[in-house]
């Protein structure tokens, strides 16, 4: 199950007016497009931004922050258009780059986003946020040596990154470094010894590993946590099922498909795997 984090930055870009100066009419409406984005009124927001345009046809940061709304609801394709029309306005409107890649991340054209991540970077190479994006990108993309490069540099930049030490221990994961991925992963529960996402991330480590009864314990604590963990359950399943704990890995299957969506792509397993234990 490949997931990682990414990391959205700028997301509503502030009017650059000081507070003692008037604002215009299509700052004014850029504002409240800003306002219902935090109550997360996407389509009042949306308008309210489409508002601010037709008031000013050159708001670059208008397009952008429609653009942003775009995104959030998924219309990829608007989001592009809106990102454009801004860099056509502003061309040293840099922001606008990440916001380009990571629609282009979720259109899976990872050459794309890589691009403009590095347009990003090339701007201001400062940012954390940005390499651990690039390194998303990397990842998706299977350059899996790039992903630990631009992880690394965005722990550089911010040693506290937990979501980048886990992302990097999972990159390590997936070239079967099973070491450097522990490694990762333990900075990650170091920083923050109650992360969820780390002990369920640990335990599949664990598993890979062959330390099955390792794994259980941090499914455990993944579920001490919270019992919606729904990846915790099938993890903790498969592992007593390698440690012949059969009726305790059948409650955890069963537990897995209680709590996991509908459509999660690890119920016919689950289920495959209680008929199997069952019988």
């Amino acid at each position: 199950m490949r997931k990682i984090q990414i990391f959205i930055i700028g997301l509503i870009l502030m009017s650059l007016c000081s507070c003692f100066e008037s604002k215009s009419e299509a700052e004014k409406m850029n504002d409240k497009g800003i306002n219902s984005f935090y109550r997360e009124r996407y389509e009042q927001a949306a308008a309210e931004f489409t508002q601010a345009i037709e008031l000013d046809s050159s708001f670059a940061r208008a397009f952008n922050n429609r653009g942003l709304i775009y995104y959030t609801t998924g219309a990829y394709e608007n989001a592009l258009t809106d990102y454009a029309q801004a860099l056509k306005l502003d061309a040293d409107f840099n922001e606008v780059y990440n916001n380009y890649a990571l629609t282009f991340t979720m259109l899976k054209e990872y050459d794309s986003s890589i691009f403009y991540f590095s347009k990003a970077i090339a701007a201001d190479s400062t940012d954390k946020d940005i390499y651990a994006n690039r390194g998303d990108a990397y990842y998706q993309a299977d350059r899996f040596d790039d992903a630990i490069t631009d992880f690394k540099k965005a722990i550089e930049l911010y040693p506290h990154f937990i979501e980048v030490h886990n992302n990097l221990a999972m990159t390590y994961f997936e070239i079967e470094d099973y070491y450097m991925a522990l490694e990762s992963i333990n900075e990650a529960l170091r920083i923050d010894p109650v992360y969820t996402e780390g002990y369920i991330n640990r335990a599949k480590i664990y598993y890979e590993a062959g330390k099955y009864e390792a794994a259980v314990k941090d499914c455990n604590n993944a579920l001490n946590e919270t019992k919606y963990a729904y990846e915790a359950y099938i993890n903790k399943g498969v592992s007593l099922e390698k440690l012949e704990k059969f009726d305790e890995a059948i409650d955890a299957f069963k537990l897995y498909i209680k709590f996991a969506p509908e459509d999660d792509p690890f119920i016919p397993l689950a289920h495959e795997k209680i008929s199997k234990l069952t019988n």
